[in-house]
């Protein structure tokens, strides 16, 4: 297949083909966050005595990494070229791939799932960024829908993934990845554009801001560290590393909105449905996590299923979500993003107060499992291209900026999700019984309240159907011409 050598219209030839790629990427770095969910008890078992707060920052090393590299990353695929970083950004995510999959202990584990998150950070909002710059503003919703459509189905399908492959060990969950990552690199170099407008002219040069970088490491790690060992840790200590946490969050929004040029441009803030997309993100992917992790146990520790069984027991999930994600961007585009993610959210809501009234010691997969998975794939389908489609109000020129923003919003979601799981529930979740099950109806408990949470901050990206909005991008870039057109949006979001 020829390689695109021109602009954005000679893309647009094979624009689809573009949109495969990225989304086979995104697919494969989504799913390696939740595949090793399934696999936790038997880490446990070989990286004994590890207990549920140990082997967790497996889970939680991979999603902080990644939520705090997202935007350093795409501000230098802004400055460099999307094609170039989403090549490089796959070749690391291969070579991280093979360490943990050969790992002698949990350490190295950890240590090569952070190598993972480095090179899917660069990858990520590459991908996002080429789905919107090679699609014309009227297509740009079905791509994002579509993207973020992979995205909900490899986040629901990781364990089923990773209970068909530790059935024989967990190495496989990351040596599976060297082929498709092989391909993906074969296939990019040869369809991807080669020159991809990176930006020019004053803003082009930009440094990436290291302390607003390692103020977002360590906010965030101080605030998970704090919640996920808060089981084991004493309260003093615990509520210090809170605060800690916090405070390093303070000064990073003190130096977002008074640096001349801070790590995330208070620009992308300035429309309204890109702040509230950014927001509704984060509600949304903390009670994901919790529902996904305590379905996992709930069908395991709870209910003694096998990790296959376990594995086609969450199967529906991320298969009703494929299907719900095929019409969403449709149904946005008639009733309105708000609609769309209030509908998703009702249905998420529901999910989480299905398994609080009918979740006990006895399996009862038909009568509570299964209406809950299919209620939140509901929800998937439904909620994540309706808030990913916020990426279009960011300017033309930082695409893969704003896209990150949105990506980190994820993965911070998906970071709390993990640690408040584990604070909720204790370390003694993996063991079922009556405590387990109470530690888990704490976790659907979260699944309501974040629910709530992901509907209120769905309103703010537009009452008007979401067709008019991407309409409205059309006439200028991005946010801007966006912008030019709303009333509502500050002058400052006009320039």
């Amino acid at each position: 297949m020829p390689a695109l050598r021109a602009g954005p219209d000679d893309a647009g030839q094979h624009r689809w083909a573009v949109l495969a790629v990225v989304s086979a990427a995104q697919f494969l770095i989504i799913l390696d966050l939740w595949v090793v969910n399934i696999a936790l008890p038997a880490l446990q078992r070989d990286f004994a005595p590890a207990a549920l707060p140990d082997v967790a920052w497996i889970l939680d090393a991979y999603a902080i990494v990644l939520a705090v590299l997202l935007v350093p990353a795409g501000r230098v695929a802004d400055r460099t070229g999307r094609r170039a970083a989403f090549l490089a950004g796959l070749a690391v995510f291969g070579v991280a791939s093979l360490g943990c999959a050969v790992a002698p202990d949990l350490a190295a584990l950890i240590a090569s799932r952070v190598g993972q998150a480095a090179g899917a950070a660069v990858v990520m909002p590459t991908s996002l960024g080429f789905a919107l710059a090679v699609f014309p503003p009227q297509q740009r919703r079905t791509a994002v829908g579509i993207w973020a459509g992979v995205g909900a189905v490899a986040a629901g399908s990781g364990p089923v993934v990773g209970g068909l492959l530790v059935e024989s060990s967990w190495r496989w969950i990351f040596l599976i990845n060297l082929p498709i990552i092989m391909a993906a690199v074969a296939a990019g170099a040869a369809i991807l554009p080669r020159r991809d407008a990176a930006p020019s002219g004053p803003r082009a040069g930009r440094r990436t801001d290291l302390t607003g970088t390692v103020l977002v490491m360590g906010a965030v790690g101080l605030v998970c560290t704090a919640l996920t060992q808060s089981p084991r840790w004493p309260a003093p200590r615990t509520w210090l590393a809170l605060a800690a946490g916090l405070v390093l969050a303070a000064a990073l929004v003190v130096r977002i909105r008074r640096h001349p040029d801070p790590l995330v441009s208070p620009r992308l803030f300035a429309v309204p449905a890109f702040r509230a997309g950014a927001a509704g993100l984060v509600a949304y992917y903390t009670g994901f996590a919790a529902l996904l992790l305590s379905m996992t146990l709930l069908l395991t520790a709870q209910w003694h299923f096998s990790v296959l069984q376990a594995a086609l027991g969450i199967a529906p999930g991320p298969a009703t979500a494929g299907l719900v994600s095929l019409v969403a961007g449709r149904l946005a585009a008639r009733a309105g993003s708000a609609a769309t993610v209030a509908a998703g959210a009702a249905a998420f809501a529901a999910a989480g107060a299905w398994l609080l009234a009918g979740a006990g010691g006895q399996p009862a997969y038909a009568a509570v499992a299964l209406p809950a998975m299919l209620l939140w794939g509901v929800a998937n389908g439904l909620i994540q291209p309706s808030l990913f489609a916020c990426a279009d109000a960011a300017p033309r020129a930082e695409l893969a900026a704003g896209s990150a923003v949105l990506g980190a919003a994820r993965q911070l979601g998906s970071a709390l999700g993990v640690a408040i799981f584990v604070a909720v529930t204790g370390s003694g979740v993996t063991g079922g019984g009556p405590a387990g099950l109470a530690g888990l109806n704490r976790a659907w408990l979260v699944v309501v309240i974040t629910a709530g949470a992901t509907a209120l901050a769905g309103l703010g990206t537009g009452r008007r159907p979401a067709a008019a909005a991407v309409a409205v991008a059309g006439t200028g870039t991005g946010a801007a011409g966006a912008a030019a057109a709303r009333p509502g949006v500050p002058a400052r979001a006009r320039r």
